[in-house]
């Protein structure tokens, strides 16, 4: 009687396949499998969505991503909901307060135009359109820009989920500055409505300037896009322009990687400058309310480091007082005496 090899675990042949020892059938993993899932979701919602720059649409792509990351376990889930639901909350509030922005003071046309002439002579976005814009044709540079303008929406919550999952510590900091750098530009745009450079020239202020933006989403088929971030739209408000935010994230994201860049550190000033550009040329700013959110970047990364470097260090100090408290009593609870 011959023994089955597969009865005694040993080398042979299986339904005519040979089996190999040590070698086992591939199962993926809960991670894999999560993140599988994960990127099936996603790739239906923006089959539903398409191309989204919507701030809700972006928190639940992102939060699911968190969840997929970590295999769908429930203290995992808990985390992700107790780090990202507030700032998802304060996000939302900044949004609707901000279409409130030219509702209170009068909206102001020419001190922007005044700035950028004393500067350069012109302003700058209608020499830049008059020498590289063609209406009707796209060139490869019009996508560029508007891909620049675009990653303002994700780029910083990006970021944010990285260092969530990663660099937990650095995530905190990081989203105490960019809500504080946000809600300073929500202040002044409700002190200072201001027409961006596209709005101005339809009201003559200056020659005539194409919005791209809009331009560009229509170009390339999706004409929700340009709804979306039109004048009427629910999503934006067109003189929340004053400073610019566009042009701040990068500079805060600059100044918060410039320690731990290392060699890498020169390629961190090209986003901004990259977005400076973008913003000029498409016609969404002036190189005025650009110098402006780079000075509000700077000053909420250094006074906000500061600020939350002493808390640290504060809290450290009351954490080790009592112990420094306790230890007379222990000495002299054991007949020692403490030193000196």
């Amino acid at each position: 009687m011959t023994a089955d090899p597969a009865a005694l675990g040993l080398p042979g042949e299986v339904g005519g396949a040979e089996l190999q020892p040590g070698r086992r059938r591939w199962r993926p993993t809960r991670l894999q499998t999560s993140i599988a899932i994960w990127v099936v979701f996603v790739a239906l919602l923006l089959a539903r969505w398409g191309l989204t720059t919507n701030q809700t649409q972006l928190f639940v792509i992102i939060g699911s991503g968190l969840i997929a990351a970590g295999a769908g376990r429930l203290h995992h889930i808990g985390q992700v909901v107790k780090d990202w639901f507030p700032l998802f909350v304060i996000l939302f509030v900044y949004s609707e307060l901000r279409n409130l922005a030219d509702k209170w003071f009068t909206v102001h046309v020419t001190p922007q135009i005044n700035v950028d002439k004393a500067l350069f002579g012109v302003v700058p976005t209608v020499w830049l359109q008059h020498e590289l814009f063609t209406p009707g044709r796209l060139h490869w540079w019009d996508v560029l820009t508007f891909s620049v303008y675009l990653s303002h929406f994700f780029a910083s919550l990006v970021v944010a989920a990285v260092l969530w999952k990663f660099a937990y510590p650095r995530f905190r900091r990081f989203v105490v500055l960019f809500v504080s750098l946000t809600f300073a530009g929500f202040v002044t745009y409700a002190l200072f409505p201001a027409a961006p450079p596209w709005l101005a020239s339809q009201s003559h202020a200056i020659p005539p300037t194409a919005r791209i933006v809009d331009e560009v989403w229509a170009h390339i088929g999706l004409h929700s896009g340009a709804s979306l971030f039109s004048a009427k739209s629910n999503f934006a408000n067109p003189v929340a322009a004053v400073p610019s935010l566009h042009a701040a994230y990068p500079v805060l994201l600059m100044l918060f990687f410039w320690g731990s860049a290392k060699k890498w550190r020169w390629l961190l000033p090209l986003y901004p400058l990259a977005m400076a550009f973008s913003l000029v040329y498409t016609g969404e700013h002036y190189v005025f309310d650009i110098l402006l959110g780079w000075i509000y970047a700077v000053t909420i990364y250094f006074v906000g480091t500061w600020a939350m470097n002493a808390w640290s260090r504060r809290r450290t100090s009351a954490r080790a007082a009592p112990a420094s408290m306790r230890e007379p009593e222990v000495l002299a609870g054991a007949g020692l005496s403490s030193p000196g």
